[in-house]
């Protein structure tokens, strides 16, 4: 209403002052006029002049009114107009921003699918893509490179899921997805599929269900990764973890073996020690207690030898030297050596020795203490397992080795003992219930020795049906003439000796192998002098009295064995100096050696091998 305020106020001035407008105007026409006199005018007359001026000054009026009326509103209209093409401009101007903005979203878009594009066929994971009806959209390259497909293959191929492929425990793989990602929405599986190359490839598969913003599926994601590097290192670390819980088993076992193994020898040497106390007991019985106390400790030492080599053989000390052996004299020992087992064992068995290599070609260059302890396990094994019949060893020349054979007609090794029988402290019984004796690192150690003589053992049985074993060597012969003359020089040292007029230096602390060493040299004529500590010792040598020979024991108070032979080496140079230790290792052996150090006992030391070192030096002079 506003905008018509004005003119109405216009026209109502106009209506107002009609009156006094038309009483001029029609004075004045009426002066202009043929009539003299309005008066005179007839009234219709006057009122039709009164009607058409009024209509006339009226339709001025309005004409005037709607004049201005239609100015203003051109004004407006032309303000309106601009107004329009300025919102017009803007609009534009907008339209065009939003395109660059949808050009630039649809870029960041178009990039954005690219990237995660190549970050999916790059990725190392096979990745598929379902519809909601389990139709494969989208399948990445790896998922086939994983399986040795093709990777141009179909990529709308569920592969994973190929009846064909999956492995038969994982055939029910589709059945419990579908079931899981209806239920939960997602669901995680190992599977195994084969590969192409016929192999089973294991896949850690896990599935989600995929929603837009509402919540309305859209599919199923499904990410597959190779783990079948990490089962088969899993699967190895299990192993490994069952072999190390095996091996900590067998190794309580083994020293409750120990324990048995040297109690039962002590058990014996202690009783018949006390037996010979009996003052009623014949020579005869005497004899026999002596002989049962000589094969105890033999056997007590034996299983001392036995762990000592295990400790070199596991430490990988084992020093193989090479001399002429020959070799129907190993056969000889086993010959012996078998025959005091079955005599001791009590058992009817018969043995029998093969010699098949001819006496002008059974010399070789080997180590004649490890063969024999080769044979020695080899045959104690034999006897042990032969309740009665028969064992046999033959020798025979295969090629470029000389093979060994150890059969008997035992109780055999069942088939699922064979594969791991030489392995340390396996046995084919074990616990405390066993049949049998036995550390249970004899044929253990076996195998390893004749490795470390470039050979090889091995194995043929069958449960109750005796056991076969085989060793070979290599055959490098030596010439027998000089075998022969050295021979021959060996034996001509006898231990039967005359050493009257020669000293000998016992150094030692301990008392009753003072009396040991005293009691065996007696017999010689030689003189004993005593040392009980390493500094007794030097005096000794400096008190410049004549000493022939030193017999030193390297475990000494306040001075030690070994310090004491650099001392000596010191102030005399020429004295020869033999060792007794108690070292298993060569190194250190060696080491006493290069220090000044003569000979080496290892202890225990039996009489015989004392004598004989002994007069390697003094017969010398």
């Amino acid at each position: 209403m506003k905008m018509f305020q004005h003119e109405f106020v216009t026209i109502i001035v106009v209506f107002c002052t009609l009156p006094s407008i038309l009483k001029v105007i029609f004075s004045s026409f009426f002066e202009l006029s043929l009539f003299e006199n309005l008066e005179t005018l007839p009234s219709d007359i006057k009122q039709m002049m009164i009607i058409i001026s009024s209509a006339f000054v009226l339709l001025v009026t309005l004409t005037i009114f709607f004049l201005r009326k239609r100015r203003k509103m051109t004004v407006e209209l032309r303000s309106k107009t601009e107004e329009a093409e300025e919102a017009n401009r803007n609009l534009e101007n907008l339209n065009k921003e939003l395109l660059a903005q949808k050009n630039k979203i649809a870029k960041e878009l178009s990039d954005s699918e690219l990237l995660y594009s190549i970050m999916i066929d790059s990725a190392d994971d096979g990745i598929i893509f379902y519809d909601t009806d389990w139709s494969v959209k989208f399948a990445n390259p790896a998922i086939y490179s994983i399986l040795g497909f093709d990777q141009d293959k179909d990529r709308t191929s569920d592969i994973i899921s190929n009846e064909d492929l999956l492995h038969p425990d994982n055939i029910d793989f589709h059945l419990k997805r579908s079931e899981a990602i209806a239920e939960k929405g997602f669901y995680e599986s190992e599977i195994k599929v084969k590969h192409e190359n016929g192999k089973y490839v294991v896949l850690s598969t896990k599935l989600v269900k995929v929603k837009d913003e509402s919540g309305v599926p859209l599919g199923i994601l499904s990410i597959s990764r190779d783990i079948t590097s990490l089962k088969d290192t899993q699967n190895q670390l299990i192993i490994a973890k069952e072999k190390a819980e095996e091996g900590n088993r067998l190794k309580s076992t083994f020293l409750a073996n120990i324990s048995h193994e040297i109690r039962t020898p002590l058990n014996s040497i202690i009783g018949f020690a006390n037996l010979l106390n009996d003052i009623d007991a014949s020579e005869d019985v005497r004899e026999e207690y002596i002989n049962y106390l000589n094969q105890n400790t033999e056997k007590l030492l034996q299983v001392i030898t036995d762990i000592i080599d295990l400790s070199k053989l596991e430490n990988n000390e084992i020093d193989i030297s090479y001399n002429p052996v020959k070799i129907n004299s190993i056969l000889d020992y086993a010959d012996e050596y078998t025959t005091k087992l079955i005599d001791r064992s009590g058992k009817d068995i018969k043995l029998s020795v093969e010699k098949g290599l001819p006496d002008d070609r059974d010399i070789v260059y080997s180590d004649e203490m490890w063969m024999k302890r080769v044979f020695r396990h080899l045959l104690d094994n034999a006897v042990k397992f032969t309740r009665a019949g028969k064992v046999e060893v033959k020798s025979a020349l295969a090629g470029s080795t000389v093979m060994f054979t150890i059969s008997d007609t035992g109780i055999g090794i069942s088939r699922g003992n064979l594969k791991n029988i030489f392995e340390q402290f396996r046995q084919e019984e074990d616990g405390h219930h066993r049949s049998y004796e036995g550390l249970g690192v004899g044929l253990t150690m076996a195998r390893k020795v004749v490795d470390n003589m470039d050979g090889y053992l091995w194995v043929e049985s069958e449960k109750g049906k005796g056991s076969e074993f085989f060793f070979t060597i290599p055959y490098r012969p030596v010439d027998t003439s000089s075998y022969t003359e050295a021979k021959k020089a060996k034996d001509t040292i006898s231990l039967s000796q005359d050493w009257s007029g020669k000293t000998i230096l016992v150094a030692d602390d301990n008392i009753d192998i003072l009396k040991y060493l005293n009691r065996v040299l007696s017999n010689t004529g030689i003189n004993v002098i005593h040392a009980r500590s390493g500094i007794e010792i030097l005096d000794i040598i400096r008190g410049k009295e004549s000493i022939d020979l030193v017999l030193l024991n390297l475990q000494m108070p306040e001075l030690n064995g070994t310090e004491a032979l650099v001392e000596i080496r010191k102030i005399e140079s020429k004295i020869p100096i033999v060792a007794q230790t108690a070292s298993i290792l060569e190194d250190e052996q060696n080491d006493l050696v290069n220090a000044g150090c003569s000979a080496c006992l290892v202890e225990p030391v039996s009489q015989d091998q004392l004598l004989s070192v002994i007069s390697s030096f003094l017969n010398k002079n």
